[in-house]
């Protein structure tokens, strides 16, 4: 044991010289002054973090970019609203111009609209909601068809809720004036393939708010062209930010908010009053940031 600990170079104040010491870390030892060293090494990394948010911004939004993915936003699309601003009201504009939901055309164009989406979606609500609606933009009787739908039930369901909704309905077919028509017998691997019988009518998918971000993803692409989407079960206390972004990343169009089963009930069209608040409260949440500002 002796002989090699001979061998060993013997143990000195200073640090060896063959190792490179950045010079403000050099520190004598002979001073014993450990907290300065330990003082000098959190400097260091405090002024890397800095470089790190100023430069090439790898830390850049990070908690933020955490905070999104957590409820469901892409990571692409997190990178987009934290190049708006690292703050809820920012997020928020970004996101409800990427919507279009400020837009001032009207939420229909002249076309009759065809209503589509998954099973139990809440499809024949909205398009009672809707025809309501454009009936009431163009001064015109509310027509609403139905072209098929193979469920047991669904033909005595579509006439029930016309009938309380007060509106003309008819089944099987496009009838003439009809301003909206629930395709519910419709799937996606129907709708993936070419329908001409579809091809002179505006598509609007309806989806539930609630629906998962993967599976929202799958009728969003799968659907060409999308004229718009409608969400059902829609609450501003429950605002969907990954199915938002999900959309704000393609580019979707939101058309309307359906917030009642009442088929009667007016559907809401997405503006800076009825969008915006619900959705800066949630980035607010989801952010942990307080923030201020009114819709």
């Amino acid at each position: 044991m002796h002989e090699e600990m001979a061998l060993r170079p013997a143990r000195q104040g200073s640090m060896p010289s063959d190792l490179p010491v950045a010079p403000a870390m050099q520190v004598s030892a002979d001073s014993g002054d450990g907290q300065a060293l330990v003082s000098l090494i959190r400097k260091e990394l405090q002024a890397l973090e800095i470089r790190l948010a100023s430069g090439n911004g790898k830390m850049h939004g990070l908690s933020q970019k955490m905070a999104l993915l957590e409820h469901g936003v892409s990571a692409t699309y997190a990178g987009r609203l934290i190049e708006a601003g690292l703050n809820a009201v920012a997020m928020a504009d970004r996101l409800l111009e990427d919507l279009n939901s400020i837009s001032e055309r009207p939420a229909f164009g002249d076309r009759t609209a065809v209503l589509v989406g998954p099973v139990a979606g809440g499809k024949t609500t909205a398009a009672m909601q809707a025809t309501l609606s454009i009936a009431g933009d163009r001064a015109v009787p509310p027509v609403v068809s139905a072209s098929r739908d193979p469920r047991p039930g669904a033909r005595e369901k579509f006439f029930a809720m016309a009938d309380a909704a007060r509106i003309e309905s008819s089944w099987g077919g496009v009838a003439s004036g009809a301003l909206v028509v629930d395709a519910g017998g419709y799937g996606l691997d129907d709708l993936m393939a070419d329908r001409p019988e579809l091809s002179d009518y505006d598509l609007y998918l309806c989806i539930p708010a609630f629906l998962n971000r993967s599976t929202a993803a799958r009728w969003l692409d799968g659907v060409r062209p999308l004229a718009g989407v409608i969400l059902t079960h829609w609450s501003p206390t429950e605002v969907p930010l990954g199915l938002l972004g999900c959309m704000a990343e393609r580019g979707v169009r939101l058309t309307g908010l359906s917030t009642s089963q009442d088929p009667a009930a007016p559907l809401i069209r997405p503006s800076v009053g009825t969008l915006g608040g619900p959705v800066r409260d949630a980035l607010g949440l989801a952010l942990d940031v307080a923030y201020s500002g009114v819709g």
